[in-house]
């Protein structure tokens, strides 16, 4: 996984903006934190790429990112290289496709955590 901390371009209402790219998700994402949400488990206020594949053009990671930081011009560039550099993981894909069935006809258990 990737993180990349972003300067806010209000910090009196953003805290926090990180973009990346998360391996196990095989997605881009972003993270906001505003500074005047009370969110008592410290969650972010706007994210996207929390999904399976969710976000697989770094383009719109950026695009939230940009309304509230300073985002730099080759970011774009650095989340694709991350990408290239740490791939994807197969296995929630495997793993969702299991949790679909009534009953799984492989079984998991010795299989490795991917993560």
């Amino acid at each position: 996984m990737s993180r990349h901390d972003l300067t806010p371009l209000d910090p009196d209402t953003v805290s926090c903006v990180i973009v990346g790219w998360d391996r196990p998700l095989g997605s881009f994402f972003t993270h906001v934190y505003l500074t005047d949400d009370d969110n008592e488990f410290d969650a972010p206020t706007f994210e996207i790429g929390t999904d399976f594949r969710e976000v697989t053009d770094p383009a719109a990671a950026i695009d939230l990112a940009s309304m509230y930081a300073k985002v730099p011009d080759d970011m774009s560039a650095t989340l694709a290289n991350d990408a290239a550099r740490e791939g994807t993981c197969e296995a929630p894909a495997v793993l969702s496709i299991l949790s679909a069935a009534a009953t799984p006809t492989t079984n998991t258990d010795g299989w490795p955590c991917p993560f």
